[in-house]
């Protein structure tokens, strides 16, 4: 009876068999296609960008998901500055040259990213992030971060533990804000001449350092704070601090620089470290026990919560508009590099630090 049955239906038995195997191929097919969607919605830029990996000074901006005008005027005006440095004999030097560039030569030195938490956005966010880093192949996308104010300190921690784990290259690392304008080529420039001691004649008129030592196993290097009061209220209230009336001495977060050996150390000890809402007090009481670290105080990092004007020494100008990073752009390109500001101006006074009083007087403005 099955054997008639069969043999009366065989065409269609066949077909529905034929049907069913194909539906299971197009049913794996989809599911892989989707894995690997997801696969590569993980954040591993080093897989997206081989050349991060020979990165030996970069850039980390803090970024957030709505920000993307800002990340495209940096890419667009003082991110273009990373061509201005060359390899030339084996020798890394600093040449005024972004406009006729030769990629051969910049062999990927310095690289530039945006840091930027993606948990808890709604779809519609993120997958516009996502669509941005596939076109700029520059963000590092936090998975595990929420962005907001409260959470700065553990999107650096994140983002400096993985540099340690992923850029084996690099020696330094300069952090800024999506609102600071950063002469990158002149600070690599710095940092290749003059680190960790940074000391030279041609810095003396712009740095203040705590002590000098034969040796340093590291560099902190921005514009310092030893006096600032903590917050007990407000947007940058701190509930959690309990170490002192002040902060500790900290660069302040418009811009720093710190060495490998600092950006390791964190990384080491990411699980015990204390952190506050603030990523440069922060930063300040992470670095604060190191021993042997120079802690560089620069007036060129105009970094405090107002600018204090343009100088056309400036290396970091924070609290900077879209506009205002255009026009410095176009100014330092009609000018060949050496004029920052369309007209000098001093709106507040800066001051050096003193090193050799206690933090409650260090930061006397001239």
């Amino acid at each position: 009876m099955l054997r008639a049955f069969l043999q009366r239906y065989r065409t269609m038995v066949l077909v529905s068999v034929f049907f069913f195997y194909l539906g299971c191929c197009l049913t794996i097919n989809f599911t892989h296609i989707e894995c690997a969607t997801k696969a590569s919605n993980n954040n591993d830029l080093e897989t997206r960008d081989k050349s991060l990996s020979k990165a030996q000074y970069v850039v980390i901006i803090i970024s957030s998901p709505n920000n993307e005008p800002k990340r495209d005027a940096i890419r667009t005006t003082w991110g273009n500055f990373v061509d201005n440095i060359f390899v030339e004999n084996g020798e890394i030097i600093y040449k005024w040259n972004h406009t006729v560039i030769s990629k051969q030569s910049q062999q990927n030195i310095v690289k530039l990213f945006f840091a930027v938490g993606r948990l808890g956005l709604s779809e519609i966010k993120a997958e516009k992030v996502a669509n941005e880093q596939k076109r700029q192949k520059d963000i590092l996308i936090l998975d595990n971060i929420e962005d907001s104010y409260k959470n700065l300190s553990l999107k650096v921690l994140n983002t400096l533990s993985w540099i340690s784990k992923n850029l084996k290259e690099m020696k330094y690392v300069i952090k800024c804000d999506d609102d600071s304008f950063v002469r990158i080529d002149l600070i690599v420039k710095d940092l290749v001449a003059f680190a960790p001691s940074m000391n030279a004649p041609e810095l003396d008129k712009f740095v203040t350092l705590k002590e000098q030592q034969p040796t340093y196993k590291g560099l902190y290097w921005g514009y310092f704070n030893g006096h600032a009061k903590v917050y007990l209220s407000g947007k940058w209230q701190e509930k959690r601090w309990f170490l002192c009336d002040n902060y500790l001495p900290y660069a302040l977060g418009g811009g720093y620089v710190i060495s490998r050996s600092v950006v390791d150390y964190i990384a080491q000890n990411i699980d015990f470290l204390s952190y506050y809402n603030a990523e440069d007090v922060s930063m300040g009481v992470w670095t604060a026990s190191l021993n042997a670290i120079n802690r560089i105080h620069d007036v060129r990092f105009d970094t405090e919560w107002k600018s204090r004007g343009c100088d056309d020494n400036m290396l970091v100008r924070h609290k900077q508009t879209v506009n205002d990073m255009f026009q410095m752009y176009k100014t330092l390109v009609h000018s060949h590099g050496r004029k920052l500001c369309e007209i000098e101006e001093f709106e507040r006074k800066t001051y050096y630090y003193n090193w050799n009083v206690l933090p409650s007087m260090c930061c006397k403005r001239n």
